[in-house]
């Protein structure tokens, strides 16, 4: 009778370590494109951001050349834009270099659109 029983204990084993083993891969694989997924993910910009962006001379600039982060009304063109480049510089630019900006012609980020500085009043 042990010479059965053997056999079939041996059995038993090998089917529990197979079934084990691919569980065990199975979530292995699992758990690791879950975290290639966050890895991979961009963070997304916060609007907290654009908030922190409105001090200092970015500020002055805006103020001073009639600035809105969000555009203006459909019958209002602006003439100038503000970017920043990739090496994190903020220029004032032409609202065409903007729009390229803007559109991914150009790298960099279109920070504002702005109408230009006030004319003079005329005396």
């Amino acid at each position: 009778m042990s010479d059965a029983a053997a056999p079939t204990a041996w059995l038993r084993v090998a089917v529990h370590s197979v079934r084990t083993a691919t569980t065990v891969a199975g979530l292995t694989l699992l758990v690791g494109f879950g975290a290639l997924g966050v890895v991979t993910e961009p963070a997304p910009t916060t609007p907290a951001e654009r908030i922190g962006m409105s001090s200092g001379p970015l500020d002055d600039m805006m103020q001073a050349n009639r600035c809105s982060f969000t555009g203006f009304d459909r019958d209002v063109i602006p003439s100038k834009a503000i970017v920043r480049t990739p090496e994190g510089d903020t220029e004032l630019v032409s609202f065409d270099r903007g729009w390229d900006v803007f559109s991914g012609k150009i790298a960099g980020e279109l920070v504002a659109v702005c109408l230009g500085p006030e004319a003079p009043a005329a005396r």
